[in-house]
């Protein structure tokens, strides 16, 4: 099933813009081309739609291996048209327009461009990477007591160490799992994603495309990173305030003999401040208690599955989306099997414009209520866009920035009375500080990994450094953008990232992420402005207005038919790029709060070199 997913997934995400005019005889014929790939893609996602989507069952080898056949005919075919649109002369195009489409129709192609070896490698190490999470492979902690029923078979990472991560609340037992999974896994890791990286460098080779172009791909910018380096810049202030109150709980919790008072924050400690933001005896117990957040999951409990959707989409609705249509409500919405449903199910989405998918999940609580939000703004995303040219289909992945934006508003104490949700719960100002504190811990201690992340690919990719050297320099990255350092001393031969780096590596999905945090950030706090609200902007609603909807779908309405930067100046036409300005006025309270902790406790902000050797 992994591997179908997979598939499906590289196949969903092959396309960036190209948009064509004409201008001159030449460039009559690029926009003849255009035309024809267009009629291409239209057929190569009616394949993949129909043949491809439907449910498999794992143990049926024999379907497996007719999916992968037509996998392999699509791939050949936009491998076909990536050489076709390489055959035309650059220099003889007039019309920019025109010489961006051929530019972009010779990197559709993708991965596919390394003919047999994707699909006898590259695709089995993107599969064996996903899988280190999920293999159970780590012995359990001898001294832990979190296990159920003291259970001594082996464990995986997710779901089961994560779940320790969440809970535990010994030092030990978090530095055990750290180290022991990342021993276990240093081989296969290694080679698979050497393997990967590679496959970058040889399929730009083919495409003839810088390959931090290439990695980029979907953003259409020519030094999208520096957009990200920019925002790091304008959160560092707050982030190291942040830092410094996180790491002095700490310390109070754990002492001298675990972490420095002045030095950077040890990773399995780290991530426990993470996993634990929403969980009872975080960090901040002492001064937001977990008992006295809302009973959010109290608000969905008379929801089944289907009601769910249905509240989401009335959001959409409000803003003056169309409805869903019976062929997506008959054949395209479906639920997850049982199978799917063990553990932590997650929604899964295929957008295979003009038809989208999306298979949810049967158990309903808050935190999936609040994702289903998310997930919609990809249906609408593709509806809005499924009249253009089937080349200017992407994206450039603003369906999840759209989708963080919808979310913030849905989960605010103003739309949850509003639509009667909340109508028994009154939400102090201590209330919304507890809730505010731990978003501001999940999402502004997240920002800096995404972009370490981020960077390692990119440096990687662009030869700022070489794979044997890789380890030193993920962790002086890490010390210098997060404050983080491994929980002892490290070997060089080693690859200390944490498994959600591997996640989705072949689509980029750090950038993704970090992306849409921000971005959605800014969506929200123009939607906010647009609606005229006086509350503070973290308590803003933007349901029900019109405008809004008008707005984005004005964006969605244009695929990648103008550049990036000129489709999200529909929404943001001020200053049109990645800033940090409304992430920090969203949580300038708790910001201000922390401040004031710090000075009042004397605190360093910022952190001493790590004294932890990669040896």
């Amino acid at each position: 099933m992994k591997m179908r997913l997979i598939l499906i997934l590289s196949l969903t995400s092959m396309l960036c813009s190209f948009f064509v005019t004409a201008a001159s005889n030449y460039d009559l014929e690029v926009k003849i081309f255009a035309a024809k790939a267009s009629e291409r893609y239209y057929k190569l996602y009616n394949k993949i739609a129909e043949e491809t989507y439907s449910s498999l069952n794992e143990d049926d080898f024999e379907m497996i291996f007719t999916k992968l056949t037509t996998v392999k005919v699509i791939a050949n075919e936009l491998v076909e048209i990536s050489l076709e649109a390489s055959e035309f002369d650059l220099n003889k195009v007039q019309d920019p327009e025109m010489k961006r489409a051929l530019q972009n129709l010779r990197k559709v192609g993708e991965l596919f461009v390394l003919g047999e070896d994707y699909f006898s490698s590259v695709l089995i190490n993107l599969a064996s990477l996903k899988e280190l999470s999920t293999d159970k492979d780590v012995e359990p902690y001898m001294g832990g007591i979190n296990m159920p029923d003291h259970d001594d078979s082996p464990i995986a990472y997710y779901p089961d160490i994560q779940r320790i991560f969440e809970s535990s609340n010994d030092p030990d037992e978090l530095k055990y799992y750290w180290e022991t999974w990342r021993e276990k896994n240093l081989v296969w890791s290694s080679v698979n994603f050497y393997t990967i990286v590679e496959a970058f460098r040889k399929a730009a080779a083919i495409l003839e495309v810088p390959v931090l172009q290439f990695w980029y791909r979907c953003y259409n910018h020519k030094d999208f990173f520096s957009e990200m380096e920019k925002v790091m810049e304008e959160i560092r202030p707050a982030y190291r305030q942040i830092h410094a109150f996180v790491r002095h709980e700490l310390h109070k919790k754990y002492g001298n003999d675990v972490l420095d008072p002045k030095g950077p924050i040890p990773d399995h400690l780290f991530e426990q401040v993470l996993t634990q933001a929403w969980k009872e005896g975080s960090v901040i117990e002492t001064y937001f208690p977990f008992k006295e957040l809302p009973p959010y999951d109290d608000f969905v409990k008379d929801f089944d599955a289907r009601k769910a959707i249905d509240e989401v989409q009335r959001f959409y609705k409000s803003l003056g989306f169309p409805d869903f249509d019976d062929q997506f409500l008959n054949e395209q919405l479906k639920e997850h099997d049982d199978t799917a449903n063990s553990g932590d199910c997650r929604a899964d989405i295929f957008d295979l414009t003009p038809r989208v998918f999306m298979k949810y999940c049967r158990k309903v609580d808050f935190r999936k209520f609040m994702q289903n939000h998310g997930y919609l703004s990809r249906v609408h995303y593709a509806q809005e866009k499924k009249n253009l040219p089937s080349y200017v289909f992407s994206s450039y992945d603003l369906e999840y920035p759209v989708g963080e934006a919808v979310i913030l508003s849905a989960c605010t104490p103003k739309h949850l009375d509003a639509i009667g949700l909340a109508k028994d719960f009154e939400f102090t100002n201590a209330t919304l500080m507890n809730r505010l504190f731990r978003m501001g811990i999940h999402t502004i201690f997240n920002i800096p990994i995404f972009f370490v992340h981020t960077k390692v690919m990119n440096d990687l990719l662009n030869g700022t450094v070489e794979m044997d050297g890789i380890n030193k320099h993920y962790w002086y990255l890490m010390q210098e953008h997060a404050g983080v350092e491994p929980p002892s001393d490290r070997s060089q031969e080693a690859i200390d990232f944490p498994y959600r780096f591997y996640l989705d590596l072949e689509q980029n999905y750090q950038t993704k992420k970090f992306v849409s945090e921000v971005l959605g950030y800014q969506f929200y706090r123009a939607f906010c402005n647009k609606s005229s609200q006086a509350d503070h902007l973290h308590n803003c609603d933007f349901f029900s207005n019109l405008a809004v909807g008008h707005d984005l779908k004005a964006m969605m309405s244009l695929g990648s038919k103008e550049s990036w930067r000129d489709t999200i100046a529909k929404i943001l036409p001020d200053n049109p790029g990645l800033h940090g300005d409304a992430l920090l006025e969203y949580y300038a309270p708790i910001i201000d709060w922390i401040n004031n902790s710090n000075v009042e406790n004397k605190l360093k902000i910022g952190w001493n070199n790590t004294k932890k050797k990669i040896i």
